[in-house]
């Protein structure tokens, strides 16, 4: 399963798919909420608000055995969840948590310290009783992939990626498509720079747009930064095309091949370029058993971006 196939099977929990459109040789999916949701950026074991780019120091009082970050992961995700509650949302809240219970939890568990199957082991004997501390018994978890490094800290292993459908409540009566940005607002501190959000609650009458896209053309850039810019350029021509902008983007999945080498080109070039929305994100190493691969031209590529995007219904 590819990390995007399970993504869309998340989704497909409560959206509608309303069919396939091909936008500059990019394939996009259009899915259709049948309610709003909850699309959190991955959780980390470290404290959600931090430098960017990262200074360890801020990490260094944090226990980085697995049981623990497991444990820090699926708390970081119930208060994210329990803040979108709080949120300033457009549609008539019931003040409901049931969807608190039911999240969608995606894991990317590193091949460092002792190697992926004896991480991702632990992950999945731990995920269970952590997700019943935090009152996300009926959690579906979607996959479980192999990453290299960790954006947030190397000593992190572990980043959880999570999605609620808040299945209780209607945005019938709402005439303009929304997406609320939520932080964890006992937390948040804006003395730091992030790139990303805790999360986004999206409702309203719009469909989600679902797709991949590289720097792959006929004349591929060869460095990881250059591809950055190519790829945000293509992502920006495919909004477009589609009736959106990048304000109207979501979430983003960085796929990055050497992440020592590219790391500060992935978190910084948006903002250089002015698209200075934070997004629902998760920035992760790839593994050789899982590569991006290359381009029509026969140049690797080294980056690739997983997006949703909310984009106006046809």
């Amino acid at each position: 399963m590819s990390w995007k196939t399970a993504l869309r099977a998340g989704l497909n929990r409560w959206c509608i798919d309303v069919g396939n459109v091909n936008v500059h040789g990019v394939e996009v999916q259009r899915l259709r909420p049948r309610c709003p949701l909850v699309i959190l950026s991955g959780a980390t074991p470290g404290p959600f608000y931090h430098s960017h780019p990262h200074v360890s120091s801020e990490f260094d009082h944090l226990q980085f055995d697995m049981e623990s970050q497991v444990s820090a992961n699926m708390e970081t995700i119930r208060k994210i969840a329990g803040n979108a509650a709080r949120a300033p949302l457009p549609f008539r809240f019931s003040g409901s948590l049931d969807f608190v219970r039911c999240p969608q939890i995606l894991h990317w568990v590193s091949n460092r310290g002792d190697g992926f199957a004896k991480n991702a082991a632990v992950v999945a004997e731990t995920t269970p009783k952590a997700l019943v501390k935090e009152g996300m018994e009926n959690a579906n978890l979607l996959a479980t992939f192999e990453t290299g490094g960790n954006v947030s800290d190397r000593r992190f292993l572990l980043e959880t990626f999570a999605m609620f459908g808040m299945e209780s409540e209607s945005d019938l009566e709402q005439q303009h498509a929304s997406n609320v940005r939520v932080e964890i607002q006992d937390e948040f501190d804006p003395q730091y720079f992030m790139p990303y959000v805790a999360a986004y609650v999206v409702s309203g009458p719009a469909d989600l747009a679902l797709f991949s896209l590289t720097a792959a053309s006929e004349n591929t850039p060869g460095t990881g930064a250059e591809q950055v810019v190519v790829t945000l350029e293509k992502l920006q021509q495919v909004l477009e095309s589609l009736g959106s902008s990048f304000d109207d983007t979501i979430l983003c999945w960085n796929r990055v091949a050497e992440l020592d080498e590219n790391e500060e080109a992935v978190l910084m070039t948006r903002s250089k370029m002015g698209l200075t929305k934070p997004l629902a994100e998760s920035v992760l190493e790839i593994v050789p058993s899982d590569p991006i691969g290359t381009s029509q031209d026969g140049v690797p590529l080294h980056f690739e971006y997983i997006i949703a995007a909310q984009i106006p219904r046809h």
